[in-house]
């Protein structure tokens, strides 16, 4: 009896992913327009009463689709970014990521989601919880950037709002990786990544001139 319970989930959880899956494949091919439940349960060759019977809707699923997506990119990124102590190099793994995201679909599954959840109360807030986990990772880089660089544990790093800084930088990526749905032929977009880091090295080096200045100035 044990084991008829263990199969039983199995093939349950097994289904569930089915479905997540269906659903980011219909949200990459159809837009958020065409991910009904038909066209869920077409992408993924099942009955579409699965969907209901394991979410409850169809919104519900799109919410646990970004969530897995979510997961798999915070996975797969979270090695590079904890390597990251400095914003020039965030900017380069934020370059890779988007990269990446374009070329997987994963960009126009976002904006196809995003679009969809921007004026639901109730969707909104459930997805805002699925992408906070990449808010608290770059509010982690922050800190490491911020010890690294010439502030230290000075009374202006301490100062600074961490996770203000996390969430203005996450906001630039999803608009960058927004935007990029409108800009075919990458150029404007690749430009502005360079432009962006190079903005980042020219902050870096500024702080660091005008700390060692204001501590020359200030040594008897």
């Amino acid at each position: 009896m044990a084991k008829a319970k263990r199969r039983a989930s199995s093939s349950g959880e097994e289904t569930r992913q089915k479905i997540l899956d269906a659903t980011l494949e219909t949200l990459q091919e159809e837009g958020i327009v065409g991910a009904s439940a038909r066209a869920i349960a077409r992408a993924g060759d099942f009955n579409q009463a699965l969907i209901f019977y394991h979410f409850g809707s169809v919104d519900e699923a799109i919410v646990a689709a970004i969530g897995e997506l979510s997961r798999r990119r915070l996975e797969r990124y979270r090695d590079p970014l904890m390597a990251v102590d400095n914003l020039t190099d965030l900017i380069h793994v934020a370059r890779d990521l988007y990269e990446n995201d374009r070329e997987s679909g994963e960009v126009t599954v976002l904006a196809q989601a995003f679009a969809g959840a921007s004026r639901d109360p109730e969707m909104g807030p459930a997805m805002y919880d699925h992408i906070d986990g990449w808010n608290q990772l770059i509010a982690e880089v922050v800190d490491r950037a911020i010890a690294a660089s010439p502030l230290g544990d000075t009374p202006m790093a301490k100062m600074l709002p961490r996770q203000e800084l996390a969430m203005a930088i996450s906001a630039l990526f999803l608009g960058v990786e927004l935007m990029g749905q409108l800009d075919p032929e990458r150029a404007n977009t690749d430009r502005l990544f360079t432009s962006i880091a190079a903005m980042a090295q020219l902050a870096e080096s500024l702080l660091e001139s005008d700390l060692i200045n204001i501590n020359a100035a200030t040594t008897p």
